[in-house]
């Protein structure tokens, strides 16, 4: 693929995840007010308004910056560590911090069904939001059976301490989700590994070549 195409749907997806970010800011319990409390400087400094535009363009960017290099299969090293930091302090605040002061437990497999009626997105939510993670564990354990079981016994952990700390219901469908999530993600580097593709550093880039 030439690199202007590929320029062209990474501006895509970047314009496109400005309008997504806006309505995850609107719909996830606390998302905004975290992240306020992280950047409270900046924040104060340019104001609500100017702050939530500069927010949504830098990360538009960012996002559009990130599928250029994953189609040109080159990561720039730097920017792969920040957006591995956002990424894990969304899973943070995720896990820990949108719920905080609920507390319960629920291992009734039959909410399945009710959930996927009533909330299928918030269900794709989950597994969406485990698939990185699959995909960095994967990339270091490199067998697919270490994957599972480490992420089946940091599930559980996760899923006690929410109950524990009261953020959140200790629910059997969002572990079975965080499972696929993470399952999914070590698949695609498996998959890819079995293929002949292989990953490492080239100067300041990770790379993946075949």
């Amino acid at each position: 693929m030439e690199k202007r195409t590929i320029a062209s749907i990474s501006a895509t997806c970047g314009i496109l995840w400005i309008f997504l970010f806006q309505n995850m800011i609107n719909t996830v319990t606390g998302l905004w007010a975290s992240i306020v409390a992280t950047f409270s400087g900046v924040y104060a400094a340019l104001g609500e308004t100017i702050f939530a535009g500069t927010l949504l363009v830098v990360t538009g960017v960012m996002v559009g910056v990130a599928v250029f290099q994953l189609l040109t299969k080159r990561f720039e090293i730097v920017f792969t560590a920040i957006l591995a930091l956002l990424y894990l302090w969304l899973l943070f605040h995720t896990l820990f911090r949108a719920d905080a002061g609920t507390r319960g437990i629920n291992f009734n497999l039959g909410t399945f069904g009710e959930r996927f009626t009533g909330d299928p997105l918030g269900m794709m939510w989950t597994i969406v939001l485990c698939l990185p993670l699959g995909v960095m564990v994967q990339l270091v354990t490199k067998k697919i059976w270490q994957t599972a079981l480490g992420a089946a016994v940091a599930i559980l952990m996760v899923e006690g301490a929410q109950y524990i700390f009261s953020t959140g219901v200790c629910d059997i469908v969002d572990m079975l989700l965080g499972l696929v999530g993470v399952m999914l993600g070590a698949l695609i580097v498996s998959s890819a590994l079995l293929d002949g593709w292989s990953f490492g550093v080239d100067r300041h880039f990770l790379a993946f070549t075949k």
